[in-house]
């Protein structure tokens, strides 16, 4: 049985294609004139002043602009007609340049017989005789019927570079952005036909046994930017079957996730759904059991009732992430807020909303300090960067909607176990970020751990009990186990150890990249750091060796790679950077970070609205509404300890 593609196309990208073809078109058949005008003294540019001339015009400009609309409207008319008479797949050249012919031809019959014979002769009459005054009208008469046969064979070759630039034009758009033949049996898509014809017939007619399967388990920053990388060269090789693996079906723009949890920016804003990633990948939205790498095969569980599925592949790429780190801390797994997804953010922000509320209209003195109370663990990037994100966002919401709570009374409570707060941007900028941190109205302590949590308060190593509702843990991360028990070498931590082409040791099929891979830097002789921008270069480096494994050549490349810079925001429109070796810190740190990371994000679309969520929150208060989550266990629960007198306020 022969499988039918399904055809991913619009009658609105299908116009928008040949329109603007059309008006490119519009530009070029007028190139040879304009040449000709310019070199050997030909009067071209007359035809425009005609144009002109229809609408009561002597300027050049408004003949131009007259015709240019004309050609707007033909092409909008060529791109209905080709789109509900499906006369050719325009996604191939040569058939772009036949129907590009065909339309010249049809637009020259049409079109501009009739204008030409019911509105540019009777029109030209009056301009010849305005340009040459000692022209009667008579002479001006016979000189465009001298040039009859020239102006119609002028106009034909003219709609022909029309037609063929709308060809061209609205085919290399329609291959890069329009249509699609997806393969319903897949559920992947080629640009060609022909590419498609092929996969079905090697594929699900006779399978070709020199068929190969890319496995990618992980859609954050390396999984994705592989993925895009490897369907880009595999695009029209049908023996190359793509998967990829992730337990979210989107991909999380992480590095404003603290900007989630104090709802500056919305939550969709910085997130991307996988499969607008996946034109020629299978996803699965899934958790991935286990690993064999003896047996080439990956066992994932459907996150909707966990039912199972085998994967094989030929070549695997590790870059599953990393998980919240509780040191083995029960209490902490139990009552901390974390900071590592989308709900966590989302959470915090829910949880942090609900104290204030509960805070607003509480009367005991010492109950409410407990609810007005709000400590962060974590002294590096993320600790820091929600610290002052959920900072400005409390004390701005308590002046501005909270009248019965005092702004003085709130404490904000940073610690970190190190001896200072943001060890990786160096000694002067973490002293600068700290500074700035107490006078926003937050408490320091570094070198202090947490040894107890529960739900109305926090131990400190220090022996000090500080009553609270609110912890939020931004204190380590732990290797994904399913990473730590694969049967390969593991650094101490339980990365998996790769060498310097990010192959796995002894494992020459598997590539390894991000928080699971253990990379390292032969400057340094310590392992990366796993941030996004490490990522994404070991990204291309997977990338390279990977097609250079499946093609069988011996070229290799060795990843080595020296960070641009680090950044962090740490408040109000201020930040702390190193940037080639150069300090930054204040205003101008806090926009190069915005700069920097509205321009990576994966659409112009999320970029926009990103953009348009800090305009608005420049001008506005911020949004105290709160979202109720029926599964927000951790929030219900401390409202029922702490008040136990108070309805409950779901």
């Amino acid at each position: 049985m022969t499988v039918q593609p399904r055809v991913n196309f619009s009658l609105k990208k299908e116009i928008f294609f040949i329109t603007l073809g059309s008006i490119l078109g519009g530009f070029t058949m007028f190139v040879p004139n304009i040449l000709l005008d310019a070199t050997v003294g030909t009067q071209y540019y007359i035809s425009w002043l005609v144009f002109a001339h229809i609408i009561g015009s002597h300027s050049i400009g408004a003949g131009i602009a007259l015709h240019i609309i004309v050609a707007t409207i033909i092409g909008i008319v060529t791109g209905i007609i080709l789109y509900k008479g499906k006369i050719l797949n325009i996604s191939k050249i040569s058939n772009g340049i036949i129907f590009g012919l065909l339309a010249g031809i049809v637009a020259f019959a049409i079109v501009f017989i009739p204008v030409y014979q019911l509105l540019l002769a009777p029109n030209m009459i009056p301009v010849l005789t305005e340009l040459d005054p000692n022209m009667s009208v008579l002479e001006a008469s016979n000189v465009i019927k001298q040039n009859y046969l020239q102006t119609f064979t002028d106009g034909i070759f003219k709609h022909l570079i029309w037609g063929v630039t709308l060809g061209v034009v609205s085919t290399l758009l329609t291959r890069k952005f329009g249509t699609h033949y997806r393969c319903h049996i897949c559920d992947i898509e080629f640009s060609k036909i022909k590419t498609y014809e092929h996969h079905r017939r090697y594929v699900h007619e006779s399978p070709s046994p020199s068929l190969k399967h890319i496995l990618i388990l992980g859609g954050g920053f390396g999984g994705v930017e592989v993925l895009k990388k490897v369907q880009d060269i595999f695009e029209d090789d049908v023996n190359i079957n793509i998967s990829l693996v992730s337990e979210d079906n989107f991909f999380l723009f992480t590095p404003m996730l603290p900007e989630v949890s104090s709802g500056m920016i919305e939550s969709r804003h910085i997130t991307t759904p996988v499969r607008t990633f996946c034109r020629r990948a299978k996803f699965y939205e899934a958790k991935v059991d286990s690993v064999d790498l003896k047996n080439k095969s990956v066992i994932i569980s459907r996150l909707f009732d966990m039912k199972k599925r085998e994967l094989k592949y030929d070549y695997l790429v590790l870059a599953l992430g990393s998980k919240t780190n509780y040191f083995g801390n029960k209490n902490l797994e139990k009552y901390a807020l974390t900071i590592k997804t989308l709900a966590d953010a989302m959470t915090i922000r829910n949880h942090v909303i609900a104290m204030l509320e509960s805070a607003d209209q509480e009367d005991d003195v010492t109950l409410k300090e407990k609810l007005l109370t709000f400590v962060v663990v974590g002294g590096g990037f993320s600790g820091v960067e929600t610290v002052g994100e959920i900072n400005d966002f409390i004390r701005e919401s308590a002046e501005n909607f909270y009248r019965s709570i005092d702004p003085k009374k709130i404490r904000i409570i940073l610690v970190s176990s190190g001896p200072r707060i943001l060890p990786e941007v160096g000694e002067e900028l973490g002293d600068y970020a700290a500074n700035f941190l107490n006078k926003a109205g937050i408490e320091i302590l570094t070198s202090t751990k947490v040894v107890d949590v529960g739900k109305d308060f926090v131990l400190l190593d220090n022996k000090t009990n500080m009553p609270c509702n609110t912890l939020i843990w931004a204190g380590g991360v732990a290797i994904d186990p399913v990473v730590s028990n694969l049967d390969c070498e593991h650094d101490k931590i339980g990365r998996v150890t790769v060498d310097e082409y990010l192959r796995v040791k002894n494992h020459p099929n598997v590539f390894a990249l991000g928080d699971c891979a253990s990379i390292i830097d032969t400057v340094s002789g310590k392992p990366y750091p796993p941030t996004a921008q490490h990522a994404i270069r070991e990204a291309k480096i997977v990338f390279e060796n990977l097609v250079s494994s499946i093609k069988g050549t011996k070229t290799k490349n060795v990843f080595s790679y020296k960070s641009k810079g680090t950044m962090a925001t740490i408040g109000k429109r201020t930040g702390v950077a190193i940037l080639m070796g150069h300090k930054v810190s204040g205003l101008l740190a806090w926009f190069i970070w915005r700069q920097y990371y509205l321009t990576h994000l994966p659409s112009s679309q999320k970029k926009i609205r990103v953009a348009v969520d800090w305009i608005l929150d420049l001008f506005s208060k911020r949004d105290v509404t709160r979202l109720r989550n029926l599964k927000e266990k951790i929030n219900d629960d401390v409202l029922q300890t702490v008040l136990p007198d108070i309805e409950k306020l779901s």
